[in-house]
């Protein structure tokens, strides 16, 4: 930008010049006749004009290649960025284990822990708070500040309902005036997790306005995670001692309750695998509808354990249509049993709105109030004009798209975040407009396809995958083709997770 603004300068003051030289000309030479005289200065602007315009071209676009590089440096930057965190994480939890083993004391282990997310995130005050049989019976660190209290609202979201949360502008929320009364502008809290509920929180916070982001929240949570196994431990430590004391008659009197124990829950657990199957089964389309001007072909394997693959396509009217793919963490009847609130909620909302990401931020307010906090959908809906040629999709964190045109691929931008990770995705989640012209296809998958290992433990990657999808244009039955190879790579190795493929090609329109 400031290139060319020093360059229209200089093109002005050289063709000022050239216009005063040729003035002084004019009226030093008055015998000539003025059709003479003035034809030389018109030529001259004409062709000074014409290098201005071709330079002006030239450079804008060498800022738009220099624009687009600094994009693509600041990507390539912000991965950087998450890995270096993400080893930091890494880092940090070894040598939380180790320190933990040396001690065994959930004291120490708090503070450490507290010490670690001021180092990753950055923040003013942390607390780290961990409950026994009841909130009275917690055991609590805190960083930065002499005293934190929390509302009863604020438990009751985050512990008895398991909620993350993060606000930035805490003075405006009512809800938490208290904590803002109290200094905090900001905060993002991820609760510790075990088996399903939550026993204590980790909470990040600031006192001027940070702005968290959902990239903040993930990482938050992933260190809570792994805490809430080193907080397991030393539960199992303390019911271990409680065995050690108790006679030998005793001690095998409990393994006996606990091997009874183990096997109800595995019959349970294989019953609960057959009703999860069923209702995955059942949601999934038998056959796709006939669109216009495209065709549209999709499929899902899931793996032996039943996870939470889903697509679907609705019939929006004139001519669009909805096409969806998402996949529920976790596994077994909760991940079904949240398939069937994302179909059920997809079906009610989609024909109320054109934009996508207003569909996906409906989606995720509802999720997000009525689901278990820890699990997450991610979810990417999009839209098919039949009319103009144009999809118009929103990704709510899930696996970027691959588009295929001239036989070269494109791995289209990801973005947005997992619904039911965050409370208000509205300003986070965005719209995407793709024009598809005749031969195109585009491919829609889930990370099983992605992260399908073979015997040597090597992922298939999205690098190989869109090289799959190239080659399965090329015949009919992409979908399957798509799914063979696949196959062909995990070879003996099996399958881990649920692969779901949706496959989008625009046909040659009929020529009267």
């Amino acid at each position: 930008m400031r290139s060319q603004t020093r360059f229209n300068v200089v093109c002005l003051v050289c063709m000022l010049a050239i216009n005063a030289a040729f003035v002084v000309e004019f009226y030093h030479r008055p015998s000539s006749s003025f059709l003479v005289r003035a034809l030389p200065v018109l030529s001259s602007n004409v062709l000074f004009l014409a290098m201005f315009l071709l330079m002006r071209s030239i450079l804008a676009r060498r800022d738009s290649q220099y624009q687009h590089l600094q994009r693509r440096y600041h990507s390539i930057q912000m991965v950087s960025e998450d890995q270096g965190v993400q080893e930091r994480i890494l880092e940090m939890l070894s040598s939380l284990s180790v320190e933990f083993l040396e001690k065994m004391q959930l004291g120490p282990l708090l503070e450490r822990i507290s010490q670690g997310i001021h180092e990753i995130l950055r923040v003013d005050i942390s607390v780290v708070e961990v409950f026994g049989e009841s909130q009275c019976e917690a055991t609590r660190f805190l960083r930065g500040a002499p005293d934190l209290s929390f509302s009863n609202d604020f438990y009751r979201d985050v512990i008895y309902q398991g909620k993350s949360l993060l606000v930035n502008k805490l003075s405006s929320d009512p809800q938490y005036a208290s904590l803002a009364r109290q200094g905090v502008e900001s905060i993002v809290v991820a609760p510790l997790r075990l088996h399903g509920r939550a026993i204590g929180m980790i909470a990040a916070c600031t006192r001027v306005q940070r702005g968290f982001t959902s990239r903040d929240l993930r990482l938050l949570y992933t260190f809570a995670n792994h805490a809430a196994l080193l907080v397991e431990t030393t539960q199992l430590l303390h019911a271990v001692r409680a065995l050690s004391v108790k006679g030998e008659t005793g001690l095998i009197g409990d393994l006996r309750h606990l091997k009874e124990h183990l096997s109800s829950e595995r019959q349970i657990t294989e019953h609960e695998m057959e009703v999860a199957r069923k209702i995955q089964t059942d949601l999934l389309p038998g056959s796709l509808p006939r669109i216009d001007r495209a065709t549209l072909e999709g499929e899902s394997v899931p793996a032996k354990e039943v996870g939470g693959d889903y697509y679907d396509v609705l019939d929006l009217g004139d001519g669009k249509w909805g096409i969806a793919i998402a996949d529920v963490s976790g596994k077994g009847v909760p991940a079904a049993l949240v398939m069937v609130m994302t179909r059920t909620l997809l079906h009610t909302i989609a024909r109320a709105s054109h934009s996508p990401a207003e569909v996906l931020a409906s989606i995720n307010a509802n999720l997000y109030k009525e689901t278990d906090p820890s699990v997450f959908v991610s979810m990417l809906y999009g839209i098919w004009d039949s009319r103009s040629g144009t999809f118009i999709y929103a990704n709510a964190g899930h696996e970027p798209p691959i588009l295929i045109q001239h036989n070269e691929t494109m791995t289209l931008p990801s973005g947005g975040v997992a619904l039911g990770a965050m409370q208000n995705v509205t300003g986070i989640l965005e719209d995407r407009a793709l024009h598809l012209a005749e031969n195109d296809s585009l491919f829609l998958f889930t990370d099983g396809a992605t992260e399908a290992l073979n015997e040597q433990r090597e992922m298939l990657g999205s690098d190989r995958l869109a090289q799959v999808f190239r080659e399965a244009v090329r015949r009919p039955g992409a979908v399957p083709a798509v799914l063979s190879a696949i196959k062909g790579f995990t070879g003996n190795a099996g399958q881990h997770d649920d692969i779901t493929i949706v496959h989008l090609n625009v046909q040659p329109q009929e020529r009267s």
